[in-house]
């Protein structure tokens, strides 16, 4: 139980300094990491979706940053919990399998993935010659 109360509190902390940052930011089109027109033709794929304001693009980009980087803090902890020190697919999926607001990603967790470890060619992780490798310790 320790080790969740310390995760929670790391959790506190993460929340309450993103929120003093955002109270203080004049302006978020600076401060953005994700390319905006990246966002825009993801939202544009919705055949509904005819035009998008640029605040509220900001807005999503921001959320969309908020998000990433939450669920990279919870499955780093995670992987520090299961005491590993390279976060793995499966810190993420376990992330996502134990908290109810990540619900929505759990069809996409348990999708197959065409591109799993076994099935990455060799040039794709790292290697150069354009032979299949199993092995992506290289």
């Amino acid at each position: 139980m320790e080790k969740n109360s310390e995760e929670q509190e790391q959790l506190e902390m993460f929340w309450k300094f993103q929120r003093s940052e955002l109270e203080n930011v004049n302006d978020f089109k600076n401060m953005l990491l994700l390319p905006r027109t990246r966002i825009k033709k993801i939202m544009k794929k919705d055949e509904d979706v005819r035009m998008v304001a640029a605040e509220s693009l900001v807005l999503l980009v921001q959320a969309c940053e908020l998000f990433i980087q939450d669920l990279t803090l919870r499955s780093s902890l995670n992987t520090q919990e299961n005491h590993q020190r390279i976060l793995k697919k499966d810190d993420l999926t376990d992330v996502i399998v134990q908290t109810d607001y990540f619900d929505f990603l759990l069809d996409v967790v348990h999708a197959t993935d065409p591109f799993t470890p076994s099935s990455v060619p060799f040039y794709a992780a790292g290697g150069s010659n354009g032979q299949d490798g199993n092995n992506l310790d290289h």
